[in-house]
């Protein structure tokens, strides 16, 4: 049972050693933890304790701070239960110390029967407090949890194949707003040994598993103002999703960590590797499929660099290549990926060609084999994120076999251009099924509202769609995400708008439908590789009073 903790404040000496009498002769229940001349020494005396203290007993007038002040702010700091003791008997005293906060107004000599009725009296409504707390704590967490238990059984469903989305509602609601990014982790080639393992074997492995990988999220978030939630995605494949606030600039180094304490801990804790993919942050829930097509098409990077690693896209498309043939190639993937998500064929045959100009310039047999093996899985992951399904591992070892057989560089730049074609040819297969009106419905409201505060839900509510459904239904048709739509066109227009010298930096990000000046300077950067006035000094366009704008400091 705990103890009534009890502060006892009087500035006469033999006062505060006869209530510390009564208190003690109250039995094992209560305990004395301090005694204070004044109430600034009483008000430090808690702050030492942490404010450990139940109950506070204080006498009115004392030197330095009397006890109406003492109570009033030790109650702005803790949840204490205070008790004046007062030599006057004044109703204005009593009315003071009620309005702060005080139990009970006692009148000194205090009498020994009625102070320890008294005592009886707080104990009960201390013990009541105590145990409304804790149950209220407990429901509380109890409800966090069954809160939690939804919102996973919700991201299994998101990321389980072949849903249905138009049943789904605003499911998003249920999660806080901000970032995220999606990590799959998937086991690696099992050890010979698990060949012998049986299904209860293999049930408790991966029961094993689910909770390192919680553990890891649960500790790595747990003071960074992050959240995480981590689920089974069936076969050998977990997800993690971790959430950031809007401006979170350092989520992705987060998911980096992540990443290696995971990998790390199952290493160290199970006969398992595994290894970790993600892609893009995405700035809405409703882009959840899309950042699982991302994370499912970097996971493909381990038929050719082996298991056990990382693959995000930010880092594999620099990987291996110091030299510039390397970089220029390395640009031109992309640019030929990109081609290939839009359908254009075109554009796609002209990216192929140069990035084969530069992959012919590359004195190294394994940097070229390197560069083609990465210009074919973007090639892959084009087709994955632009049609639904899981992936067909078969096919893309297929395609890989191939790469590493070629005799020669023609025989490299056939393979990998009859891929590209393969893969434009099904993009536009799938798209022409659907009926593209919405697509440009929903382009012209975006379009028309470019300014404002633009979320998915609004953009599907004006086309009469589900906002899962539409962001899945809008990157197979265009080629591209909806918020890659809207930002390209934001910035579209933050370049004309760059042309009036009249208008400051703040002004521009307004009307482009950024409120955040720093967070628009940092994506038009990512964009275009320079600040919005470096761009504006690059097409000799200089406002009066040349300069940079302060956001850009």
């Amino acid at each position: 049972m705990r103890t009534i903790r009890t502060l006892i404040v009087d500035d006469e000496p033999r006062i505060r050693r006869g209530i510390e009498r009564h208190v003690q002769s109250l039995g094992e229940g209560w305990e004395v933890v301090a005694t204070a001349g004044d109430g600034r020494e009483a008000l430090q005396l808690l702050q030492e304790h942490e404010g450990g203290v139940d109950l506070l007993i204080t006498d009115v007038k004392m030197p330095e701070m009397d006890g109406l002040t003492l109570i009033k702010e030790a109650k702005k700091l803790y949840p204490i239960y205070p008790i004046l003791i007062s030599g006057f008997d004044d109703f204005i005293y009593l009315q003071t110390a009620l309005r702060e906060g005080a139990l009970d107004y006692i009148l000194k000599p205090l009498d020994r029967e009625q102070f320890r009725h008294r005592m009886l009296e707080l104990r009960d409504i201390i013990t009541r407090d105590r145990y409304h707390a804790l149950t209220r704590g407990e429901l509380e967490r109890d409800t966090e949890k069954l809160a939690k238990t939804r919102q996973i059984q919700t991201l299994s469903y998101i990321t389980s194949a072949d849903i249905n989305m138009t049943n789904l509602g605003c499911w998003v609601d249920e999660f806080p707003s901000g970032q995220y990014i999606l990590l799959l982790v998937r086991l690696d080639a099992l050890p010979v040994k698990t060949r012998t393992y049986t299904s209860s074997d293999w049930k408790a492995y991966f029961y094993a598993l689910e909770n390192i990988i919680s553990e890891v999220v649960e500790t790595e978030l747990a003071h960074s103002g992050r959240t995480g939630w981590c689920y089974f995605g069936g076969e050998s494949d977990f997800w993690v999703l971790v959430q950031g606030e809007q401006s979170d600039v350092a989520i992705e180094a987060t998911a980096r960590q992540l990443a290696e304490q995971i990998r790390a801990s199952i290493r160290a804790y199970t006969p398992f590797t595994v290894s970790i993919a993600y892609g893009q942050t995405i700035e809405e829930l409703y882009l959840l499929p899309e950042a699982k097509r991302q994370s499912l098409a970097r996971m493909n990077y381990r038929y050719v660099y082996g298991g056990n690693q990382i693959f995000h896209s930010a880092e594999r498309s620099e990987e291996g290549d110091a030299d510039q043939h390397g970089k220029e190639a390395a640009i031109l993937s992309q640019k030929l990926k990109r081609a290939v998500d839009q359908a254009n064929e075109a554009d796609a045959l002209k990216a192929c060609k140069q990035f084969f100009e530069q992959v012919e310039m590359m004195e190294s047999p394994s940097r070229i084999q390197a560069a083609v093996l990465h210009a074919v899985i973007l090639i892959h992951s084009a087709l994955l994120e632009n049609t639904r399904g899981l992936p067909d591992s078969s096919a893309i070892m297929e395609e890989i076999q191939m790469v590493k057989r070629a005799a020669s560089l023609h025989e490299l730049k056939s393979c990998t251009w009859h891929l590209a074609e393969s893969v434009i040819h099904d993009i536009i297969k799938s798209r022409q099924t659907s009926n593209v009106k919405v697509i440009d419905q929903a382009k012209r409201w975006i379009t028309d509202h470019v300014a404002e505060d633009i979320t998915i839900k609004k953009i599907a509510d004006h086309v009469y769609m589900n906002p899962t459904y539409f962001s899945e239904y809008f990157k197979m048709q265009t080629g591209e995400t909806v918020l890659d739509f809207l930002t390209r066109l934001r910035i579209d227009h933050a370049k004309e708008l760059l042309r009036d010298t009249r208008l400051k930096l703040h002004d521009i990000s307004g009307r482009v439908g950024y409120q955040d000046v720093k967070y628009f300077s940092k994506l038009f950067k990512q964009k275009l590789g320079m600040t919005p006035s470096q761009y504006r000094e690059s097409t000799n366009i200089e406002p009066k009073g040349a300069g940079k704008d302060d956001d850009e400091q």
